[in-house]
């Protein structure tokens, strides 16, 4: 872990930061020079961040649960075709198999994300020191 020195001395007056360029103090992040955010403070309220590994990195779950989402809602449609095609909503059902075509179509695409990264060599996890943030 690399530590930079830089020429600033914080002191709090007040609630406003002040700096001196005489001392040299240890820079509190390595990664560019920003202190760690482990709270954010809006208004007033305090945000706590926290380091979380995503839940789902390559989707197929996410895309095969709106798929059936999809088709649930098609199933749903079939026993009243002929009362959409009265009322003028035949649209509701060629919408759920848009959904379905689509949602096949991304479930294959995140298959295949799938098994590429899992073929390719580990690399490490990518943390931003911001957290959610990500600048």
């Amino acid at each position: 872990m690399r530590v930079r020195a830089y020429a600033r001395t914080v002191t709090e007056r007040k609630s406003k930061l002040t700096y001196r360029a005489d001392e040299r103090v240890p820079d509190p992040d390595p990664f560019g020079g920003r202190p760690p955010i482990d709270r954010i403070e809006i208004g007033h309220k305090t945000y706590v961040t926290a380091t979380v590994q995503p839940l789902d990195v390559t989707g197929v779950r996410t895309v095969l649960v709106g798929t059936a989402l999809w088709v649930i809602a098609l199933v749903a449609l079939l026993p009243f075709y002929s009362t959409l095609r009265d009322d003028g909503h035949v649209w509701w059902i060629w919408t759920c198999v848009a959904g379905v075509a689509l949602g096949g179509l991304g479930l294959e695409y995140c298959r295949r994300r799938r098994n590429r990264l899992a073929a390719s060599p580990e690399r490490e996890v990518e943390t931003s020191p911001l957290g959610a943030a990500g600048l």
